[in-house]
This record gives structure tokens, sequence and C-alpha cells, in this order.
């Protein structure tokens, strides 16, 4: 018996077509957009995170800490993300985190950090995690259990000091734990290098 030619067929049949080519839409939709308050398919939000300790000699001698490998750096003029990048650059990625520290003073010298890509949320890296996004573009973090809420363009600041003793020498350290949250920034403005300085 030929089912075809039945209105009733016919008519499921349509209803079925209909239904998935609205999926079929919606889901080309849905990939290419997100929601409001996350960056867009083209862009990544950037965070940052610095620790930056100094310190002074208190008695002794101790021996010189040196660091000396900066992996990235981003103008906030332009936009530009450049330096090691990695990790794969494309739609899924959401958040790109920089991680880095600096010494200075009798505590040491120079500088080192890294780049990490995020492709769903919420991300832990260390201590942190990131856990999403509000509308208005506030970022939600939890930083050694304190929940962090940054605006694009603020920073949050932490700033310890304390003593440490060897058996060699005694220095007194203080520690600047800034996070920094940037915004969104385009894709297409990341500049990988093999090397970096």
């Amino acid at each position: 018996m030929d089912m075809s030619n039945r209105p009733g067929f016919r008519l499921s049949l349509c209803a079925l077509l209909l239904a998935l080519a609205l999926v079929g839409v919606s889901g080309c939709v849905l990939s290419q957009t997100r929601p409001s308050g996350m960056p867009q398919v083209d862009q990544y939000a950037f965070l940052d995170h610095h620790s930056y300790y100094s310190g002074t000699l208190a008695g002794g001698k101790c021996p010189m800490a040196s660091i000396n490998f900066s992996t990235y750096r981003l103008d906030t003029g332009t936009g530009t993300l450049e330096g090691i990048v990695p990790f794969e650059v494309n739609d899924s990625l959401t958040l790109i985190y920089g991680e880095s520290t600096s010494l200075a003073g009798d505590y040491g010298n120079g500088s080192s950090g890294m780049l990490s890509g995020t492709y769903a949320l919420p991300s832990t890296s260390g201590n942190l995690t990131v856990n999403g996004f509000t509308s208005d573009g506030t970022l939600y973090i939890t930083y050694h259990n304190q929940t962090i809420a940054l605006g694009p363009g603020k920073q949050w600041t932490d700033i310890t000091a304390g003593t440490d003793r060897t058996g060699t020498c005694t220095i007194n350290w203080t520690e600047a734990d800034t996070i920094t949250y940037y915004g969104n920034y385009e894709k297409s403005s990341i500049k990988k290098a093999a090397q970096f300085r």
C-alpha cells in the first residue's frame, strides 16, 4: 500500500521536514552566538594574574634568585596579544589566562609567565577558578576560596608581607598579587611566536 498519497502522511512528512529545518537553523545560530556578556565566537576574554615579589635583606647573605622567561605581552591599545600560545585558537576558545611572576630587590630579579586557553567554564588553574560571565560582562572568579567580581578593565590586588629565614640569611619580603580582567579582544589579533622576549 502506497502511504505517500495519503493526506495524513504528507502532512506528517511536511511537519517533520519543517522541524528538521528549524533545528538546523537554530543549531547554526547557537554555534555562532554566545549569551550576552560573554565574548563572541570571534573574540576571547583576557584574564591576567601577576605576582610581584620584592625583598629587603635583613641579615646574612642570600643567593640572588633570577628568572627570565616572559612568554606574552598584551597591547591594550591595539588589542594585540603576542607571545607563545601553546593551545589551539578556535571557535570554542572563550578565555585566555595569563599567569606571571616578577622578582625584585634582594628577593631576586627577572620575570616569567605563561598563557593557557579555556574552552569551557568553569575552569581551574591552580588556586584560581573562572566561574563565568554575567549578562553585563562581569567576570566571576574564585581565588583562594574568595569570590571576586571583575568588570572589563578592573583589577583586584592583595598585598602580603613576611620574613623568610634560612641558615644563611633573613629577608623581609612583600608580595603584590594582582588579577586583572582586561575584557574582550579579537582572536584575529593573536600573534603566535615560537620564541618570545
